[in-house]
């Protein structure tokens, strides 16, 4: 609940709780009635109970009642119409936030879909933020929902192993779908739906232990990530290696470093398309070093200038960050 509705339940209750001191004090100050039973007395009057008298009432005592009785209809009225509107609003602004959200995913059309918002979700979650990529989230815990939507992240509340789920996620216009759930059990299922409804789909998946990643393998995931044997990896190259993996610091979007690594991909309307790397001059008119170009599944280190760039191929290249904004530019 918000703060306001917070204060409104509270002026309610508080409301309600004048009225039963008021009425205890009126019992005990007209019919001079012990404590315990002028409070009982107001309670079944207030409540319209009408247990009956627990005490003779004098004229002014019934006088009294009445007032309270008429007192506490109102009361119970008001009481309940706060809680009412507490929760007829909060559930009104849940389904129009919910509605808004899924608006903004049905414009998305070849995004990124991101299964988990757990601290791996919301790291690549920054990564797409920063870079401009569409994607929506979809995580099932509500207050991480109501996160995504205070910072304007295009979301789905549910179960990313729900068919239901990832079709509000648009996996049908997805390009593709990282699996970052907290479970391998539930990661596997996941793969396994995306690709019976994508087959097309690329599928990035994490590994929470190294046995799942055969089972993420054969469910479909086209790339599983083990972040602990990568993390591993990472500080024994950084206890023997430690320039190199400075450099390679640098280089990734999103560092400080005035160096990216990026690929990029040629399109068959692209003015390097057909041209040798030689003749497409991208380290003179660019200021990149390519350092590798991928066809297929093959993959060609530090390629020779006669090679001719086709349709289709990736460049793996180096250099500041607006010299490649400059070549994907004419290679869209």
């Amino acid at each position: 609940m918000h703060v306001s509705e917070y204060k409104r339940v509270g002026r309610a209750l508080a409301v309600g709780a004048a009225v039963i001191v008021a009425g205890t004090a009126g019992y005990m100050a007209i019919e001079g009635a012990r404590l315990l039973d002028a409070l009982y007395m107001t309670v079944i009057t207030v409540t319209t109970i009408g247990f009956g008298e627990v005490f003779p009432l004098t004229e002014a005592g019934r006088i009294f009642t009445i007032v309270l009785a008429l007192a506490g209809v109102g009361v119970i009225f008001f009481v309940a119409s706060e809680f009412a509107r507490v929760v007829i609003e909060g559930d009104l602004e849940r389904l129009l936030g919910l509605r808004k959200d899924l608006k903004m995913v049905g414009k998305l059309d070849r995004h990124i879909i991101v299964c988990g918002y757990g601290r791996m979700g919301h790291a690549v979650a920054e990564v797409f933020r920063q870079r401009k990529t569409p994607f929506v989230v979809i995580d099932q815990e509500f207050e991480t929902c109501q996160e995504l939507q205070g910072g304007g992240i295009p979301f789905v509340q549910g179960d990313a192993s729900h068919q239901e789920a990832l079709k509000a996620a648009g996996i049908e216009r997805a390009a593709t779908i990282i699996v970052c759930l907290p479970d391998d059990a539930h990661g596997v299922f996941t793969v396994l739906l995306a690709r019976q409804l994508n087959p097309d789909l690329t599928i990035i998946a994490r590994a929470v232990e190294e046995r799942a990643e055969e089972r993420l393998r054969m469910a479909g995931a086209d790339r599983i990530i083990n972040p602990y044997r990568i993390g591993g990896m990472r500080l024994a190259y950084t206890a023997i290696k430690p320039t190199v993996v400075d450099f390679l610091d640098a280089s990734l979007p999103g560092t400080s470093g005035e160096l990216e690594l990026a690929e990029i991909r040629v399109s068959p309307r692209s003015e390097l398309a057909d041209r040798t790397l030689a003749g497409a001059q991208i380290r003179k008119r660019f200021g990149l070093i390519v350092i590798a170009l991928r066809r297929g599944d093959r993959t060609l280190f530090s390629p020779d200038p006669d090679t001719v760039i086709q349709p289709g191929d990736v460049l793996v290249a180096l250099g500041p960050g607006e010299a490649i904004e400059r070549i994907e530019a004419v290679t869209r």
